[in-house]
């Protein structure tokens, strides 16, 4: 049964509120607390909306899809209230598909385009140094996010910069892209994994045999994705029992490549990461974006 004109007008008042309060977040942006408060208030409004939709369409099933879809916002917005992850400083600017990002035709990844994704709270170093390394080979290298506007990077022991997204991840296609790098952070993989389309995104990538980069707590997307079984691979220590029992084959070594894979266990590593990641995307061939 569908839903009649009248409770349409209803939904579409809740609709309205919300975002109403998105726009206030907006607003309100140096001042934390209010914004914060403004996000999460339109997600618990979006879990309304979508509770309407379902009760009145006499579909009581779409209670737990309800409940994951708005969850995962709630617990990010939640994250940053309570550790004040919003205000300081944005780095760089927003790259476009159509056009090209810092990298060149030169290089060994030379027209290679590369999508990074990652949400607040990934390390700041995980995502700088390997993106710095692949332009400089010649990647175009790409964010893609939940949040189509910026996420913000966890700088070791603070929260870090803000970064613009390049490409929503309600509009990213894997096939415009010929690698993935997955920088960690424990905030961000831990958000991410209960992402749908996010885990939808990472494991495209395996499926069509594209490479991928991941390092320190990346590789939970990786189990999350079903694609961590049979192979050898490498993380921040606390993560190897996570892929032992997805699985795989735990080392503790600078950077593990198996397959189309290389994985690394963290910022220490990162000359190993680096030189092995640009390695295995250079058998990568650059796909032509429709």
């Amino acid at each position: 049964m569908g839903i009649e004109d009248g409770e349409n007008t209803g939904i579409l008042r809740v609709l309205g509120v919300r975002e109403l309060m998105h726009g206030f977040d907006l607003l309100t942006h140096d001042n934390p607390t209010p914004g914060i408060l403004g996000r999460v208030a339109g997600d618990l409004l979006d879990g309304v909306l979508l509770a309407v939709g379902f009760a009145k369409s006499r579909r009581p099933a779409g209670w737990a899809a309800i409940a994951a879809a708005v969850a995962p916002l709630v617990i990010a917005d939640m994250v940053c209230a309570a550790t004040g992850a919003v205000g300081g400083r944005t780095v760089g600017h927003r790259r476009s598909l159509n056009g090209r990002g810092r990298g060149g035709s030169d290089g060994p990844l030379g027209g290679l385009r590369v999508a990074i994704l990652v949400t607040d709270g990934f390390e700041q170093v995980e995502l700088e140094k390997p993106r710095k390394a692949l332009d400089k080979a010649g990647a175009e290298t790409f964010i893609v996010a939940p949040d189509p506007r910026t996420v913000r990077a966890w700088d070791f022991t603070n929260w870090g910069d803000k970064f613009p997204v390049d490409v929503s991840l309600l509009t990213a296609r894997p096939d415009d892209f010929d690698a993935l790098l997955l920088p960690g952070g424990v905030i961000n993989p831990d958000l991410l994994r209960m992402i749908t389309p996010a885990i939808d995104f990472v494991r495209a990538f395996f499926q069509a045999g594209k490479p991928v980069a991941s390092i320190c707590h990346g590789p939970w997307s990786i189990v999350e994705a079903g694609q961590a079984r049979g192979r050898r691979m490498t993380s921040w220590p606390s993560l190897q029992t996570d892929l032992r029992n997805a699985g795989a084959e735990w080392v503790d070594e600078p950077a593990v490549v198996d397959g189309n894979l290389v994985t690394s266990r963290g910022p220490q590593d990162m000359p190993a990461f680096n030189r092995a990641m640009i390695e295995l995307f250079a058998h990568a061939r650059p796909v032509t974006v429709r």
